[in-house]
């Protein structure tokens, strides 16, 4: 990789911003597969073990990879209210009290889940904390916030009746086929080459796609798609508040870790948000097959 590569902007991908203004902070943009199984999502992959000697030299690829960015801040999809106690626990691993490649036991961040030996596993320590150490960085960002639920009901990817009265001659992609797939290509990639596969362009449509065909297409006349559609962009705008927040002073490169649903919406956030200019991690990892 040249040096001009680093900057992430020679090659750009398709549907990424040029980042021409030197003032803006550039926001290198990771979507991920959540590797402890948490099952947040419609699609959700079935991860295998990542504490396996096999996936955790791949997750020092990645790795190795990303610290070539050499970004000033590590954000991740844990709660900002929660900063200190995500901090805690990485300087638990950076002190090495703990270890990477170990099963280690402490509670999960997500409050309906009561295993105690899965966020050992995450992302967010696997390779969010592991690049943070890497490139000697005291702290980490949490910069994810869940909007009070009850502001969006009824939610209407449960059991909603759809409209089909009019042109609706798009094809769709189908989640069992979308889950299916995920699963074959990740048992048969790197890790690194399967994230080069879920940012590619066409599949980090999939979310979208799904949310808002079924979203804008209720049957019903509560509001309840609209107002479901809207709690997605409240959270992601709350994200993209809380990077600005976690920033230091002298802040001019990002990494921010997320599930890749996000990716799609939090481009186009922080290509509006005019202090902030979005970069594809796809310059940086290896061409997906």
């Amino acid at each position: 990789m040249t040096s001009d590569q680093t900057e992430g902007e020679t090659e750009k991908p398709e549907g990424w911003p040029q980042c021409d203004d030197e003032e803006q902070v550039r926001v290198l943009l990771v979507g991920t597969y959540h590797m402890d199984n948490p099952g947040l999502d419609e699609v959700n992959v079935d991860a295998d073990d990542v504490l396996s000697e096999r996936r955790q030299a791949e997750i020092r690829d990645l790795v190795d990879r990303l610290a070539g960015w050499n970004p000033d801040r590590i954000g991740l999809e844990r709660p900002y209210d929660r900063n200190d106690e995500l901090n805690d626990r990485y300087e638990e691993y950076r002190s090495g009290e703990r270890a990477y490649d170990r099963e280690e036991t402490f509670p999960s961040p997500h409050p309906w889940r009561t295993e105690s030996t899965t966020e050992c596993r995450s992302e967010v320590v696997q390779v969010g904390f592991r690049l943070a150490d890497r490139l000697e960085h005291d702290r980490v960002a949490a910069v994810d916030e869940h909007p009070d639920r009850a502001r969006y009901e009824p939610d209407p990817f449960e059991d909603r009746e759809i409209d089909s009265t009019r042109n609706t001659a798009v094809t769709l992609a189908d989640p069992e086929v979308v889950e299916r797939e995920g699963n074959e290509r990740l048992a048969s990639s790197t890790i690194p080459e399967y994230v080069a596969w879920m940012n590619r362009e066409r599949n980090l449509r999939t979310n979208h796609d799904l949310m808002f065909d079924r979203g804008i297409r209720a049957a019903d006349e509560g509001f309840g798609s609209p107002i479901a559609l809207a709690g997605w962009y409240d959270r992601n705008i709350r994200m993209v508040h809380h990077l600005w927040r976690t920033m230091g002073p002298d802040d001019s490169r990002l990494l921010v870790l997320v599930g890749s649903g996000h990716v799609r919406v939090l481009r186009h956030l922080l290509t509006e948000a005019p202090m902030f200019c979005p970069v594809s991690p796809l310059p940086f990892l290896p061409e997906a097959n």
